[in-house]
């Protein structure tokens, strides 16, 4: 029997049990207060440690969200009128973007109303870490916002934007090339990773293209989490050298 196989998967499985158990218990828990308090629910809705939950308390605030929303930590969507929020199917989040359907700054300081405009993140879209989205936005399909963007105006389907104010960079289609092109010059780093988030199509299919070329990339278990779970990639790695 090989023992340092089974010393790392006994304390990799063991670390997951032990997490996956703590957790159903702990959501639960915050999921209550959640429920007792709607400023946890708010706070919840952005800092929950489970992605699914995260989701869930965002859509009991009134927020219109799809069923397969990956929403990241951090994320911040409309408090005062969530309702003007309409975030469709496979959209992704990244950690701490803001997005926003009511404009107050001049009732805060005038005698003059606050001012709602419907906000809209379309289909397969991805907006990325720290950007603001404005009220009043309407993102497309298939369309990426670069980090640390704020989006003022309409973006449209298949477009990638970024920048402060937000301005068109590329399409999803020279995109798609372009990171085909750097695959080829440095394959060892891309990892072939099957990401739970994906939309079932994307509109790019025609131009993806690296599997049938043959492009050889680095397969995703070699990627480590800095925990005990790496233990069981180990000896999988281990099991798959002996063979």
């Amino acid at each position: 029997m090989d023992w340092e196989r089974a010393y790392k998967l006994a304390r990799g499985y063991g670390f997951l049990a032990r997490n996956v158990l703590a957790g159903k218990a702990i959501d639960k828990f915050l999921e209550f207060l959640a429920f007792l308090d709607y400023r946890l629910l708010i706070y919840l809705s952005m800092w929950h440690p489970n992605a699914d939950t995260r989701r869930k308390l965002i859509r009991k605030r009134g927020v219109n969200i799809a069923d397969h929303v990956w929403v990241d930590m951090g994320v911040y969507i409309e408090v005062t009128t969530p309702q003007a929020v309409v975030v469709e199917d496979y959209v992704k989040l990244a950690m701490c973007c803001t997005i926003l359907a009511h404009d107050a700054a001049v009732n805060s300081v005038a005698d003059l109303p606050m001012r709602v405009l419907p906000t809209r993140i379309g289909y397969n879209s991805a907006i990325g870490a720290y950007s603001i989205i404005m009220p009043g936005v309407t993102i497309g399909k298939h369309c990426g916002v670069v980090p640390g963007s704020v989006v003022t105006k309409d973006v449209p389907d298949y477009t990638v934007v970024g920048g402060n104010p937000a301005k068109h960079l590329f399409t999803d289609e020279q995109l798609a090339m372009a990171w085909q092109w750097d695959m080829k010059q440095r394959p060892h780093l891309y990892y072939d990773h099957p990401n739970i988030a994906r939309a079932p199509s994307c509109g790019l299919e025609h131009l993806i293209t690296w599997r049938k070329e043959g492009i050889k990339v680095r397969d995703s278990s070699e990627l480590r989490t800095g925990t005990p779970f790496d233990y069981i990639l180990d000896a999988k790695a281990m099991k798959n050298k002996r063979k």
